[in-house]
């Protein structure tokens, strides 16, 4: 299994990137002739040979495929995060270790990752990284966007993905006191519209108890109406506002 050690996975996997991971993780090993051994179902058939010949090839084989499936199997723990691979190390075959992650980290809503990945992006700051470095974040980010979201044309998709949006849009300005009900909402496998969530918004503040008025109002009245200075002093004597009777051009002919 000499193609084995030409195997690179460029992505470490971290739970959350999971799409991106299994993505990039076929490729490498359909690119060296070892998914077989991940799809099972894409074993050839061999042609019927001699039982001399079966029995003398079988333990052979047999000895050649763990071999060569206990590589496949190093290789997939090479690429998983510590503490992904202390809970999944008893794994015995790549298959399973394959399809082991795939039922724990590949039913993650996509529209929740859809959503971290939008959010990523907004939050995404160049600061001190050189540019190449912020642009190669940034990139990454936009593939796994489009990954998560193919190219279509088909209308229907297109209008459910702009409504998908405008949500997003709204979520990524709530305060962080409404999370966990980003996460409820996310986890559904359709998104509710526009209108659905904000009304889902509205109940959730009045359980949470939050934004009451109190302490606002008199804070945001202290900033627009200001005590009166003696500018907005009233003339006794022409009743105007603007100056006081001591000074009033009229009486002094200032």
């Amino acid at each position: 299994m000499e193609n084995s050690k030409l195997v690179v996975i460029p992505v470490t996997l971290k739970g959350g990137n999971y799409l991106l991971w299994s993505r990039t993780t076929k490729i490498a090993l359909c690119g060296r002739g070892l998914w077989n051994h991940i799809d099972l179902s894409q074993n050839v058939e061999e042609e019927e040979s001699s039982e001399e010949e079966e029995e003398e090839a079988a333990a052979a084989k047999k000895a050649k495929w763990f071999q060569e499936d206990q590589t496949m199997l190093a290789i997939l723990q090479n690429s998983l995060e510590g503490s992904i691979l202390e809970a999944y190390s008893y794994c015995e075959t790549s298959s399973e270790l394959w399809e082991t992650l795939k039922n724990v980290y590949g039913n993650i809503s996509n529209l929740s990752r859809v959503f971290e990945v939008k959010k990523a992006i907004n939050d995404l700051s160049q600061e001190d990284l050189e540019f190449t470095k912020h642009f190669g974040k940034f990139r990454s980010l936009w593939a796994e966007l489009e990954m998560l979201r193919p190219s279509t044309m088909d209308p229907f998709i297109l209008a459910e993905r702009k409504q998908q949006d405008k949500v997003f849009g709204l979520l990524l300005t709530l305060h962080p006191a409404f999370n966990d009900f980003i996460k409820h909402i996310l986890r559904a496998d359709k998104l509710p519209s526009l209108d659905k969530v904000c009304a889902h918004i509205q109940r959730e503040q009045g359980s949470l108890g939050l934004f009451s008025g109190k302490g606002e109002l008199p804070m945001a009245n202290k900033g627009v109406y200001k005590p009166l200075d003696r500018r907005f002093k009233e003339c006794a004597h022409y009743k105007r506002m603007g100056h006081s009777k001591e000074k009033c051009w009229i009486l002094h002919h200032i």
